[in-house]
């Protein structure tokens, strides 16, 4: 086998073809001012940065922040790169990132007190077991704060997501 074929087996250890402290999805965001969402996401979720590197303009053209079980980059809009930040007065969004963490309400407040806009307040999700808030951040970033309370099989969700969904009736279609 050469060394291509070992990097693609499923038996590959993470460290031939995934840095250590990644997961197989690693999202970048771009928001604005970085900085300040770096300070925001240390604050509300205990990230720690990594790695980080600012552009002669002094504006963030690259950071990277473990969440402990996984990392998120982030960057602040540049032309240069094509990169655009969400408006954080609307509620509108193309993507939410969904994060597990122990403590739902706290991280929740945790947020709240530094600025984030709350959209859900802490709830027991009974249909995939989990408790969850959602959040806007003050860039415009909208998170899922999860905590699995029950555990369930994909299958056992899979029925409760289509359950769900069916009593939503023709309405939820549109």
């Amino acid at each position: 086998m050469n060394e291509t074929q070992q990097h693609e087996t499923p038996h590959a250890t993470a460290t031939r073809y995934r840095p250590q402290g990644f997961t197989s999805l690693t999202p970048l965001i771009v928001v604005e001012p970085a900085r300040e969402a770096i300070t925001f996401y240390q604050q509300v979720f205990g990230a720690t940065p990594t790695t980080r590197m600012d552009g002669p303009d002094g504006r963030v053209w690259h950071c990277e922040l473990d969440f402990g079980t996984g990392r998120l980059q982030l960057m602040d809009p540049n032309p240069q790169f094509h990169v655009v930040a969400s408006d954080p007065a609307t509620d509108e969004v193309s993507s939410s990132i969904a994060v597990y963490l122990a403590d739902v309400d706290a991280v929740t407040e945790r947020a709240r007190a530094l600025g984030a806009r709350i959209r859900e307040e802490p709830a027991d999700f009974e249909v995939t077991g989990d408790r969850y808030s959602s959040i806007q951040d003050p860039f415009g970033r909208r998170w899922t704060v999860m905590s699995r309370t029950v555990n369930r099989s994909d299958a056992q969700i899979q029925r409760a997501l289509d359950q769900w969904r069916d009593s939503m009736g023709q309405d939820a279609a549109r």
